[in-house]
């Protein structure tokens, strides 16, 4: 049996072709912050029936990267410093898996992140990163955040 993609979720474009390897992904923005999530397929499997855990790790990153871009309004690569993640039990394939992106700091250089991946209820993974905010001259204009009045 296959997980639906809940209500809310719409896919998320990605123009990078390592992560959109690992999707489909979907996006949900709220007000409290973003999520980000994916039905686990026999692809991001490993031979015991769950999911691999680089697919996690590039999951987690994704969460908290996309949630920094979130926070920040700059649709831009934030790239990433430092990624740190504790597995805490296996993601069944089958199963929706998602994360909320909490930024816990921001500095003009840098947002600090965490999130848990949710895998059928529980836990699966917990990450907290360091991701650079891109100096907006360096964006495109149509991916900046729009001027403050």
């Amino acid at each position: 049996m296959s997980a639906t993609i809940p209500e809310g979720f719409e896919p998320f474009d990605v123009p990078d072709d390592f992560v959109a390897l690992a999707g489909p992904l979907y996006l949900k923005p709220e007000p409290e912050g973003l999520r980000l999530g994916l039905v686990l397929e026999r692809r991001h499997g490993n031979p015991m029936g769950i999911a691999h855990s680089g697919l996690l790790m590039t999951v987690a990153d994704m969460v908290c990267g996309v949630g920094s871009g979130h926070a920040t309004g700059i649709r831009w690569p934030h790239p990433t410093i430092s990624l740190n993640c504790d597995f805490v039990r296996g993601a069944k394939l089958g199963n929706w898996l998602e994360g909320r992106a909490i930024v816990t700091r921001r500095t003009i250089n840098f947002c600090f992140t965490r999130t848990e991946l949710v895998c059928a209820g529980e836990t699966v993974l917990s990450a907290a990163g360091i991701f650079r905010i891109p100096p907006l001259d360096t964006v495109p204009a149509d991916r900046r955040p729009p001027p403050r009045t």
